[in-house]
């Protein structure tokens, strides 16, 4: 885990600089246009409004004719005729039937994007988009367009259905697309714009193009993506500006700011939406913590006596405090919102450190009722803070309705996956492998890691649905598993090693 972290912090440099270069070249660049008419700046807007005709019929049909269809009993095989290890990226379930993947490839020495849709279902494959370059970030939105940037920072494209792209910022910081994929907020410039400073701005998607929506005020000084996270539901955006102001801004992005949160002059910080969107939670640090701050460039860690809850609906805002305790690590809503889980280490423990060279601290993990503001301690935890910020022993992963709580234990194996009921008192352990991700239906918990798919019924038996290396061989590089939104159908891109006379394939089967 302190490796993934140092990993972490490195990476988050390197982007920093690469963002500081290029807004450096953006700055310098804009000088040269400040004075330029409303003419030539449409003129210029034609000029990057670059649109690439959707590939012909006869082209289409060549490029499908590297791909082939393969059928068994139980699975839908998705083979290519490249030799390449990892041709395939982006893989994503566009609906309940339909699964969209980006195919890559050298062309006369031009970087070439092929992406795809492929109908369970109707057992069709439709080259949907060409996107030519480097893509340095795409996403399909609900409409079926794309949304994509070829360097990350000097402008953001539109392509919809058509094939038709459209150049919508000059350039961008950073932005952020909504949960349904309808809604991008965007802190940047937008291409018509001779203003050199970036401005914040919500576009909203229409069919096959996008319609220019609200203009958002007030997240100012933003560098990261924790300056405007999407509520679940996609209706409201929560800005935080940590360690320039102390407030959260709650945002209706049909009304604007809904709710400005200041809370005397405490810190507020690690806001974190409840599962159904109707709730946030966030920390509050008071002055009298701030010598217990850690911090580090992923994520802006405080200690703190109590945790803030803000409603949308009933638009109250509620504080729970801990007795002689404090937060240490960020908030987890349970599956049902109705509680959150929280790490905690005793004050006195906390006071430890300013007086020793102690590397580790003993805490709790508990669950938090946010209607009772009940507080019960589920599980015992350790705090190492050796590298300037809290690295737990236990790491929550879900604490599902039915009372049963997953966690990683960092001091057993971090590939050890730890299941309690907390009705029953009941915990067992299991080896998967590291977690992509889990889903519940009925009283079935499925886990899908990189050696497998296990299930976990209602007497905390684990069962191998999968294991990849019996299925596929020994000699796979990596698999990569989506789960469909309905839960009902599983995706799998296989991998092999350079060194494997077997080719990269995507397989679709039934989970029931």
């Amino acid at each position: 885990m302190k490796d993934k972290r140092i990993l972490i912090i490195f990476s988050v440099i390197t982007l920093i600089l690469i963002a500081s270069l290029s807004l450096g070249n953006i700055d310098a660049n804009s000088n040269e246009t400040d004075n330029i008419s409303k003419e030539e700046i449409d003129e210029y807007e034609d000029s990057k409004n670059d649109v690439e005709e959707k590939p012909s019929e006869d082209e289409k049909s060549k490029k499908l004719e590297d791909i082939r269809l393969e059928k068994d009993k139980e699975s839908i095989y998705i083979k290519l005729s490249s030799k390449a290890i990892n041709p395939i990226t982006s893989l994503s379930w566009f609906d309940n039937n339909t699964i969209s993947f980006n195919y890559s490839y050298d062309e006369a020495n031009d970087i070439q994007n092929d992406i795809y849709n492929y109908n369970v279902n109707k057992d069709e494959i439709d080259l949907k988009f060409n996107i030519e370059g480097v893509l340095w970030d795409y996403r399909r939105l609900d409409d079926g367009g794309v949304i994509y940037s070829n360097d990350g920072f000097n402008g953001l494209y539109y392509m919809n259905n058509k094939g038709e792209s459209k150049r919508i910022t000059e350039n961008q910081k950073w932005y952020s697309i909504s949960p349904d994929g309808k809604k991008i907020i965007i802190n940047g410039r937008h291409i018509k714009e001779k203003d050199k400073e970036n401005n914040r701005f919500i576009y909203y998607v229409d069919k096959d193009d996008i319609q220019e929506a609200n203009y958002i005020p007030d997240i100012d000084y933003v560098f990261s993506y924790l300056g405007a996270t999407w509520s679940p539901d996609s209706n409201h955006i929560v800005s935080q500006i940590p360690n320039i102001k102390n407030q959260i801004n709650i945002i209706d992005i049909n009304e604007g700011i809904e709710k400005e949160i200041n809370i005397d002059d405490s810190i507020l910080t690690n806001p974190k939406w409840s599962n159904d969107g109707e709730k946030l939670a966030f920390l509050i640090q008071s002055k009298e913590y701030s010598d217990y701050i850690f911090s580090d460039l992923e994520i802006n860690y405080c200690l703190s006596n109590k945790i803030g809850i803000y409603d949308t609906k009933t638009k109250n805002l509620t504080k729970i405090e801990f007795d002689n305790k404090l937060t240490t690590s960020e908030i987890y809503w349970s599956e049902d919102d109705k509680g959150i889980i929280m790490e905690t280490a005793h004050e006195d423990e906390v006071k430890k450190l300013l007086e020793s060279s102690l590397d580790k601290i003993n805490g709790e993990v508990h669950y938090i009722d946010i209607n009772t503001k009940n507080n019960n301690v589920i599980l015992e935890d350790k705090v190492d803070l050796s590298l300037g910020y809290p690295v737990h022993k236990v790491t929550p992963i879900e604490l599902f309705e039915n009372d049963i709580f997953i966690f990683m234990d960092s001091d057993t194996n971090i590939k050890s996956i730890n299941i309690i009921d907390l009705g029953k008192e009941k915990m067992i352990s299991k080896e998967t492998g590291y977690l992509y991700e889990y889903s519940r239906e009925g009283d079935n918990i499925f886990l899908i890691s990189d050696e497998g798919i296990f299930t976990i019924d209602k007497n905390l038996k684990v069962n191998d649905i999968t294991d990849f290396k019996s299925y596929y061989g020994e000699d796979i590089l990596n698999v990569e598993v989506r789960i469909s939104p309905n839960y009902d159908k599983v995706m799998f891109y296989v991998q092999y090693n350079e060194n494997s006379s077997k080719k990269s394939f995507i397989e679709i089967k039934s989970l029931f």
